[in-house]
């Protein structure tokens, strides 16, 4: 049985302040050329980052544009600017990685998932077991003062 891999990808609060993200937006349709950036990110996640380019199509825009459902004349605009910016690094000829996804990646395995939500089932049940014995102290209190009242 092999186990399943999650993966996600980190925004950290500064993503629309960073240079990438900014000169993104600036340019004609930079909103959509931002989500296109960031579905792109998605897609690469498995690879670390990491886009080969196959040679299925005529150019890595047009194979990249397939890949994601997108506008190629949209995609030929992110690569231009992620290249300008510097946050695409070549590989070789046909492989290239985004810069800034390395740091922003993560991921773990089912078992891993499974163990962790294990643990934090553990550690609910061991805080509730304080409570429920702080109270019985009270309780106890609550008794000793109705025998003394008699």
């Amino acid at each position: 049985m092999s186990e399943k891999r999650y993966y996600w990808l980190k925004l950290y609060d500064t993503f629309f302040e960073n240079k990438t993200s900014k000169y993104l937006r600036k340019l004609p349709d930079g909103d959509k050329i931002l989500l296109v950036y960031l579905k792109f990110q998605l897609k690469l996640l498995k690879s670390e980052g990491i886009f080969v380019y196959e040679n299925l199509c005529d150019s890595v825009a047009d194979e990249i544009a397939l890949t994601l459902d997108e506008d190629v004349n949209t995609v030929k605009l992110l690569l231009a600017a992620l290249d300008k910016t510097k946050a695409i690094e070549y590989l070789n000829e046909n492989t290239f990685m985004l810069s800034e996804m390395q740091d922003l990646i993560g991921s773990e395995g089912s078992s891993a998932a499974r163990v962790r939500k294990h643990r934090n089932k553990y550690k609910a049940l061991q805080s509730n077991t304080s409570v429920t014995s702080s109270n019985g102290e009270v309780t106890n209190l609550l008794r000793r003062d109705r025998y003394r009242d008699r």
